[in-house]
């Protein structure tokens, strides 16, 4: 299943599959994610806590959010770095901001607000984007019941969505 839309300056795609998640995202596109600023808000449901050997490769650790400037083809491909229940933010410039809550922890999360009916889960939608909204990244990742992807990159989204459909077809 594929449902895609757009939201302020954001293009965003919820994909719920087996065979298309994080590791094909970053497989298919790792030029989305090296040479830019990740702040991972959730690891495998809870905080990403670099080892000493990442501290010392450049990661920095705060306030729950682990940081990573300038992001390279290593770093990426290191396994340790992803797992499922990941939120990732990814900015053009260094960013650092006091917190963001952890919305892929929340069992079927969607960001389309034509999809959360619920008051509930519309309220975890619309405190998504307020968040969103606040932090301003250039793109976001959710990888727990769905991936979720978003950009303010047409372009980006474009080949995103275009994989997705190509893969799933």
């Amino acid at each position: 299943m594929i449902n895609s839309g757009k939201y302020s300056e954001y293009y965003w795609i919820e994909i719920v599959s087996d065979s298309y998640n994080m590791d094909s995202l970053i497989l298919l596109f790792p030029e989305f994610i090296i040479d830019k600023y990740l702040s991972i808000v959730s690891f495998d449901s809870d905080s990403f806590v670099p080892t000493d050997d990442e501290l010392q490769r450049g990661w920095v650790y705060e306030d729950e959010i682990a940081y990573f400037d300038k992001v390279t083809a290593f770093e990426l491909s290191q396994n340790s770095l992803f797992d499922i229940y990941d939120q990732w933010l990814l900015f053009d410039t260094k960013q650092r901001f006091k917190s963001m809550d952890i919305f892929v922890n929340y069992s079927g999360f969607s960001i389309d607000l034509n999809e959360s009916r619920e008051m509930l889960t519309l309220k975890d939608t619309e405190r998504f984007w307020n968040q969103i909204e606040k932090i301003k990244p250039q793109k976001f990742i959710l990888n727990g019941d769905k991936l979720i992807f978003g950009t303010n990159n047409r372009m980006e989204f474009e080949k995103v969505k275009a994989s997705c459909q190509q893969l799933l077809a």
